[in-house]
């Protein structure tokens, strides 16, 4: 599925899916084929989520080996975020595209200096904002590596590159921006014309309603395929969004099964699929799932559209939040053994699958990251020059509460000269305006950006490193130092420890394929949050780093050494410390709850002081503040007892809204009438749980 952008049209069938338009960037790409010199030429193609961006690219490498040329697909999210590991996942995909599977990465790469420069290279990276910390490597020593003619390296990112790259003295030349866009009303029509052969009033509905989304239309289309009898209401719902009921409409229901494995795993092939689901996946019903819209191939099997899978995610969650919790820890068990029998490369590949399953598994300790709600903001992303006015905001409010005055002074400057130097170094959360609300710091440790780490931090580095790891290579980095985590506490509708609790997780993310990190913390709160995921704390040998009374801690999480499976299970494991609470069952030494005290002590839910007194109640609750965690375990499913219809009730009418019948009534979807009714019935069953 395409979208053009010129006059010229394009109909192309691929593996059975769709392709219309990018008439103007295919025709760019046809004139670079067509230049003799053909210099080296960095495609950036740019555009919102389902906009097309990995199927242009799919198209592109067909052409290119149409053309006889070497075309490899690399995807940033399985490149890992080390130099070595990237170096790794580019010889073993440039391996296999060149059937030499069992050559050494030198060779390959030797073996490339010697090829003809009429033999072109495309290298396609997809989800090229996924190495955003590999960036100034990237730019200075694995372009470098590469011909200066007979290259074409084409990088997908939602965001426009960094202004690192149009500033750069050399790159810059090479440089040529492809930002995609929605369909014109011309370019919707095509779509449909070339899709299938639809009714004359039902193409007439899909043209005026939809916005030109490409992945929207190409649902719609879908779904008119399949002549499904959607009201007019439910056509402009696919037009403007898309929910997780309309994808499982449009998906056979034996199906079924295999979208929630994907939904839960970021890839799966074939033969995972049959593992996780304990019967066989027939090659028909993959062929199946491939020529779905809101599934795409990637290289290690078939993954759902990002935006699928936030919709099929949080479905899934609210249906039945227990079974997918046993999903998670069933694949985690049979990914584990992959992951430790695997080559380097597959085993960080396997690793982040895991990762992912174990990310919902870190909610204790809220009061530094909560991530217990969903977010509807944009994913982190690499700062922009244009931004750091407002990451001084960002970061004058973060020391007011963070450090000591005197320490506060070196964090502005160093801002500055990370932004100027290593700009991958700092990711940012921007609200749905585009409005920076969060940043995250961390830095991969090596000799050339040691210096800088020594003139700002030299209590920190001394606290966390060796002399001898400062000057490692950078191409043998694998310890990430993390600085900071700010962000705004007047975002409506979340809380500051929310946004720094997304921002973690995606940061620990950059551990799947076998790296540490490693930072300072004065903080208690996260002090206790690291160590609850399994971070080590040893004690600092000066005092140099303590915050007033806050002592100084260094936190290490070190997956280095085979231990990421251990790791990731002991996340997932029912017996967590989280989980650990159990309500206290009838016997000489505990009293029955009734629904008006479970009503009155929900009532409090808010105040950890007021529940103060309903505490001893539960076995191994000391406080109101334990209660209140064990209550919002409960009502959000982390805990298990309370059904997921209750859990909705009371979470609305004790928390999300709390004081606000109506308001909660409405997110309920029910009259006041009948929310009444079934709260005082929730209420009843909680009394029994209790």
């Amino acid at each position: 599925m395409g979208n053009g952008s010129g006059s010229q049209k394009q109909k192309v069938v691929r593996d059975e899916k769709r392709f219309v338009g990018r008439a103007r960037e295919l025709m760019i790409l046809e004139q670079w084929f067509e230049n003799d010199e053909a210099p080296m030429t960095i495609f950036s193609v740019t555009g919102m989520g389902g906009i097309g961006k990995s199927s242009l690219l799919s198209e592109m490498l067909s052409i290119a080996r149409e053309q006889e040329a070497t075309a490899i697909w690399m995807d940033g999210r399985a490149c890992g975020t080390t130099p070595s590991v990237f170096m790794d996942y580019f010889s073993s995909t440039l391996g296999l595209e060149l059937g030499l599977l069992n050559s050494q990465g030198a060779h390959l790469l030797s073996l490339l200096k010697s090829m003809p420069r009429e033999k072109r290279l495309v290298i396609a990276v997809d989800n090229y904002e996924e190495l955003a910390l590999l960036e100034s490597w990237f730019m200075e020593v694995f372009i470098a590596k590469l011909h200066l003619s007979g290259i074409l390296v084409i990088l997908a990112s939602r965001s426009e590159l960094s202004a690192a790259w149009r500033t750069h003295p050399r790159l810059y030349q090479h440089l040529v921006p492809l930002q995609l866009q929605h369909f014109t009303a011309d370019e919707i029509t095509e779509y449909i014309v070339t899709a299938a052969s639809l009714k004359p009033n039902m193409a007439g509905i899909i043209t005026r309603m939809t916005d030109g989304h490409p992945l929207g239309l190409a649902l719609a289309v879908e779904a008119a395929d399949q002549e499904r009898n959607l009201t007019h209401a439910e056509w402009a719902e696919l037009s403007h969004m898309i929910s997780a009921r309309l994808l499982l409409e449009l998906t056979t229901p034996r199906l079924h099964p295999m979208v929630e494995v994907l939904t839960l795993l970021e890839t799966a092939n074939q033969e995972l699929l049959s593992t996780v689901l304990n019967v066989p996946v027939k090659q028909e019903e993959y062929h199946m799932l491939r020529r779905m819209s809101f599934i795409r191939s990637a290289p290690d099997g078939l993954a759902l559209h990002d935006m699928a899978r936030v919709h099929l995610m949080r479905d899934f969650r609210q249906r039945e939040p227990h079974r997918m919790q046993s999903m998670r820890i069933r694949i985690a068990e049979l990914l584990k053994p992959l992951h430790e029998q695997a080559c380097a490369l597959g085993k960080r590949q396997i690793a982040r699958k895991m990762l992912l399953l174990c990310q919902e598994s870190m909610l204790q300790f809220r009061k530094y990251a909560d991530v217990s709600r969903d977010s509807l903001f944009t994913p982190l992303e690499p700062m922009k020059q244009a931004d750091l006015p407002s990451l001084h905001k960002l970061l004058e409010q973060w020391c007011e509460y963070s450090v000591e005055p005197w320490q506060a002074v070196n964090y502005g400057p160093f801002l500055d000269e990370l932004a100027l130097r290593y700009p991958e170094g700092i990711v940012i959360k921007r609200d749905m305006k585009g409005e920076t609300i969060a940043m995250f710091i961390t830095v991969l440790v090596h000799r050339e950006i040691s210096d800088l780490l020594l003139k700002y931090f030299p209590n920190e580095m001394k606290e966390c490193f060796t002399p001898e790891e400062l000057q490692n290579d950078p191409d043998e980095s694998d310890t990430h130092f993390a600085l900071l985590a700010a962000a705004r506490d007047d975002v409506p509708g979340y809380t500051r420890e929310e946004l720094v609790g997304y921002m973690t997780l995606d940061r620990l993310s950059l551990l799947g394929d076998g790296a540490r990190a490693i930072l300072v913390a004065t903080n208690p709160h996260l002090k206790l949050f690291l160590r609850s995921i399994g971070f080590q704390m040893r004690r600092t040998s000066t005092r140099a780093c303590d915050r007033y009374e806050d002592q100084a801690d260094v936190l290490e999480l070190d997956l280095r050494s085979g231990q990421f499976g251990a790791w990731v299970m002991s996340l997932l494991h029912p017996d967590l410390p989280a989980n650990a609470i159990q309500p206290r069952t009838a016997g000489t030494n505990s009293k029955v709850w009734s629904e008006q005290e479970v009503r009155k002590m929900l009532g409090h839910l808010r105040s950890p002081g007021e529940l103060q007194e309903y505490a001893d109640r539960i076995t191994g609750v000391r406080d109101g503040i334990q209660l209140q965690l064990y209550v919002l375990d409960l009502l959000e499913g982390r805990i298990h007892g309370v059904s997921p219809q209750d859990q909705k009730l009371l979470h609305a009418a004790y928390w999300t809204h709390a004081g606000n019948p109506t308001a909660a009534a409405q997110m309920c979807s029910m009259s006041r009438a009948t929310f009444y009714r079934h709260i005082r019935t929730a209420l009843i069953r909680l009394a029994r749980i209790l």
